[in-house]
């Protein structure tokens, strides 16, 4: 799990690939900059055709889909964090920034 302040710093440090799970919708209204969107269904093909060794911070609306898909490619050997309390978090950040 990572906190909404230290998804910039874990891109930039460990070239980590964010994963948004939520709606096409909800990612064309508003996503985080330099995210992929990858609905969960589709997400297994996505996960069997990257690098395992690369970190992938899975995100959602809330933060309990992308533990719940974190914690099986967890098991699976991938590298994997978790965005606690996903875009709601995100977006909350962001504003007590301004």
């Amino acid at each position: 799990m990572i906190d909404a302040e230290d998804v910039r710093r874990y891109v930039r440090q460990y070239d980590a690939l964010l994963v948004d799970l939520r709606s096409e919708e909800d990612y064309q209204n508003y996503h985080i900059t330099g995210a992929i969107h990858i609905p969960p269904e589709q997400l297994p093909c996505f996960m069997r055709q990257t690098d395992k060794q690369r970190l992938h911070i899975f995100y959602c609306q809330h933060g309990s889909l992308n533990i719940r898909e974190g914690r099986k490619y967890l098991r699976q050997g991938y590298r994997i964090c978790s965005l606690a309390g996903g875009m709601d978090a995100y977006l909350f950040h962001r504003k007590t920034m301004l």
